[in-house]
């Protein structure tokens, strides 16, 4: 038989593990905002006293322990719902657990009017874990790995419920001892399992983000082999028109080598810049991991070259102040991304609105890039929402540029987009 003192200190560290693994986890649910953490940690805040109470360093009435057991139950089925994705996956079994979460609900208000719970006279507590035990066994069929650790950690969670229930009307404290190793194995197990599934979370995140940049990018695609066209016809119609005054030269018997090479340097010119052309649209559009160093002044005015078109087809000015260019280490391809964003943000509210005299002024000073348009600025209701995901006051828009620009600028280069209006027109700020 285990003497007092070891069982006392055998009881606070199963309560300390337990007290440890709800901060842990109302840390994680605090960060990322996921269901799953915080309904674990509710439910274990209420299996604290539960665990107390078997522990015998304090005792509870039945009113009290009837109350923390069906709440730490609730909790339990919310939980086992969200990490076990019962819903989608298990939808026949998700059905009963809701049902089985009506009787608990309906077994609360009985407790708190009648001073009765049918769940704690039936056993309904300990007999229903089977069900988690079930569920976790199917998931592991359908290929969800992590249901391995809830299987293990509610299986002895479950077996400890089922020997206290067997022994309840023993006071042997070797005997109820026992049940303290399921909790804290429990709370260990499926801490790690959570721990686990943010890391998923996090990898599902990035894939989301590296998907939706894909898709900015093919929304703008179209436009911009249309820009390319578009830029590509005046060098086209110029070498056409070089040869053609070739040719009649030629035929006047004028043509001479001087004249000849100064025809020749033109079409060369014209040649270079739309290789240069197609060069600013192929890199943009690579999908360029690496980072390297680059001049922001030098990657700016790239992208206004590829909007160059766009701006000449609605006679929008374009003022650009670099009054200290900088260096930035970093994913060169994204950031052009964003700056192509922006002004084809602002392109498209001169447009919208009809604005006369449209110019957009964009400075370059010490680690900060500010993109200022005359088009209006933004509605004072959205200017809070601009940069959530598929919000746009555009119906042909996808909603998606502002979103995908602040998450380059501020998860992917660490630095950060904010907006204001500013003299009728928004005011966008990048800091570095």
């Amino acid at each position: 038989m285990l003497s007092s003192s070891v069982y006392l200190v055998f009881s606070g560290v199963v309560i300390g593990i337990v007290f440890m693994t709800i901060f842990y986890n109302l840390a994680v649910y605090y960060y990322i905002r996921e269901r799953t953490f915080l309904y674990y940690s509710i439910m274990q805040v209420f299996m604290l006293p539960i665990i107390v109470h078997h522990s015998k360093v304090f005792q509870w009435s039945a009113y009290y322990y009837g109350l923390f057991s069906i709440l730490s139950s609730i909790f339990a089925i919310l939980f086992a719902r969200n990490f076990l994705k019962t819903e989608t996956y298990l939808p026949k079994i998700d059905f009963i657990l809701k049902i089985y979460l009506l009787i608990l609900g309906l077994d609360f208000f009985s407790l708190l009017i009648q001073d009765y719970s049918y769940a704690l006279d039936y056993d309904l507590y300990s007999s229903c874990g089977l069900l988690y035990l079930l569920m976790a066994y199917l998931r592991i069929r359908q290929g969800f790995r992590l249901a391995w650790f809830f299987l293990v950690g509610w299986g002895v969670f479950i077996l400890s419920l089922l020997y206290v229930d067997i022994v309840k009307n023993v006071h042997d404290l070797d005997k109820v001892s026992l049940f303290l190793f399921g909790p804290p194995i429990e709370a260990l197990l499926l801490s790690i399992a959570l721990a686990y599934s943010w890391k998923l979370l996090q990898q599902e995140k990035i894939k989301q983000q590296e998907l939706l940049v894909h898709q900015s990018k093919l929304a703008s695609m179209g436009e911009m082999i249309g820009d390319i066209a578009h830029q590509w016809k005046q060098p086209l119609s110029y070498l056409s028109f070089n040869f053609m005054n070739l040719r009649e030269v030629s035929k006047q018997h004028l043509l001479d080598d001087a004249y000849l090479n100064k025809k020749l340097d033109k079409a060369e010119t014209q040649l270079e810049f739309m290789s240069q052309t197609i060069d600013n649209f192929k890199d943009f559009y690579l999908p360029n991991k690496v980072k390297e160093s680059f001049s922001i002044a030098e990657a700016t005015q790239e992208t206004l070259e590829i909007m160059d078109y766009e701006f000449k087809k609605y006679q929008i000015k374009v003022e650009v102040n670099v009054k200290n260019d900088f260096t930035l280490n970093s994913y060169k391809n994204e950031y052009k991304q964003v700056i192509l964003n922006l002004l084809s943000n602002a392109k498209d509210a001169f447009v919208h609105r009809a604005t006369l005299n449209p110019k957009i002024i964009i400075n370059i000073d010490k680690k900060e890039i500010s993109i200022h348009d005359n088009a209006g600025g933004i509605a004072q209701e959205r200017i809070d929402d601009i940069f959530k995901a598929y919000v746009s006051s555009k119906k042909e828009s996808s909603g998606i540029g502002l979103y995908m620009s602040k998450i380059i600028i501020e998860n992917n280069m660490l630095g950060s987009l904010t907006v204001s209006n500013v003299d009728e027109g928004a005011l966008f700020r990048i800091q570095f």
